[in-house]
C-alpha cells in the first residue's frame, strides 16, 4: 500500500505563499499534511494564516516565533543581524503580538513541540531540533550530533524546519536502517539561494520511506507591496525583493 503525505514549515504570516503551497500539495493529490511551525511574524496575515491552517485541519507544531508571540516573550538580540534588521525584528514581533486575536493566541500556546504522525513508519517531526525550538540543524550538521539525540533511537526519520534551508539526507547508523534527516525549507520567507517557497513530499511504499523537496512560485511582488502597505517594517519587503533576485 502507498501512503503519501506533505510537510511544510515557516509560513511566517505569508498567506499568498501558503495558498500557493497548499494548491501545489492538492495538485499532487496529497490530503495528509503537517506544518512544523513558525506561522506568524514577517508578513501581514498572521490571523488569516492560522485560519487557513485550522480550516484545513492541518496538525501544526509550535515554532520559536509562535512561542515568542503567544507567550509574550522578550525579543533576544542576535549578533548575526544588522542594526537595521534588529530594529525591524523588534517592531515586527511587537506588531504580531498586538494584532493576533486572543483566540489565535491561545491556539498557538496549545500547539505541541513535537509530533509522531500515525504512519506505517515512525517519523519524528519538530520545529528546530528534538530538544529546542531554536537550535539550528543544517544539511551539514554532523551525523554524530544528530544521532546523539535519544529521541531518534526508534524512528526512521527526523524532519525539522527553522533554518529555511531545504534538504534530504541519509545518515548511516551501522547495523540499523539509515536515518533520513530532512527539512522542507520555508513557505513564507526566502533565504539566499533557496526557492520562493518549498515543501516536502513523503511516500511510504512497501516499508520504505522516500522524501522529496518540491518548489513553488507565488506573487512575491504582491506580498512585498502588501508589507509596504501595512504596519510591518518595509525592511522585510526590501529583503523579499532582494532575495528573489539572488
Amino acid at each position: 500500500m502507498l501512503y503519501r503525505f506533505a510537510i511544510f514549515s515557516d509560513v511566517h504570516a505569508n498567506l499568498p505563499a501558503l495558498d500557493a503551497v497548499l494548491a501545489d500539495i492538492d495538485h499532487h493529490g496529497i490530503t495528509q499534511c503537517f506544518c512544523l511551525g513558525d506561522v506568524v511574524d514577517f508578513a501581514p496575515w498572521p490571523n488569516e494564516v492560522i485560519a487557513r491552517l485550522r480550516e484545513r485541519q492541518i496538525p501544526v507544531l509550535r515554532g520559536n516565533h509562535d512561542q515568542r508571540v503567544a507567550c509574550d516573550e522578550p525579543v533576544t538580540t542576535m549578533a548575526v543581524h544588522s542594526p537595521e534588521e534588529r530594529d525591524a525584528r523588534v517592531e515586527a514581533i511587537a506588531l504580531s503580538k498586538r494584532v493576533l486575536s486572543e483566540e489565535n493566541r491561545r491556539w498557538l500556546q496549545a500547539l505541541p513541540d513535537t509530533l509522531r504522525p500515525d504512519l506505517p513508519l515512525p517519523i519524528l517531526l519538530v520545529h528546530a531540533s528534538p530538544r529546542s525550538l531554536s537550535e539550528y540543524l543544517y544539511a551539514d550538521t554532523s551525523a554524530r550530533t544528530l544521532l546523539a539525540f535519544p529521541q531518534l533511537h526508534d524512528v526512521d526519520a527526523l524532519i525539522c524546519g527553522h533554518t529555511h534551508f531545504a534538504c534530504v539526507r541519509e545518515i548511516d547508523r551501522g547495523t540499523r536502517r539509515p536515518l533520513l534527516f530532512a527539512n522542507p525549507g520555508a513557505v513564507g520567507r526566502i533565504k539566499p539561494g533557496q526557492p520562493q517557497a518549498s515543501w516536502l513530499s513523503g511516500e511510504i511504499r512497501e516499508g520504505k520511506l522516500s522524501l522529496m523537496v518540491k518548489t513553488v512560485q507565488y506573487d512575491v511582488a504582491l506580498v512585498a507591496q502588501a508589507i509596504r502597505d501595512s504596519e510591518v517594517p518595509d525592511y522585510y519587503a526590501d529583503e523579499l525583493m532582494r532575495r528573489i533576485a539572488q
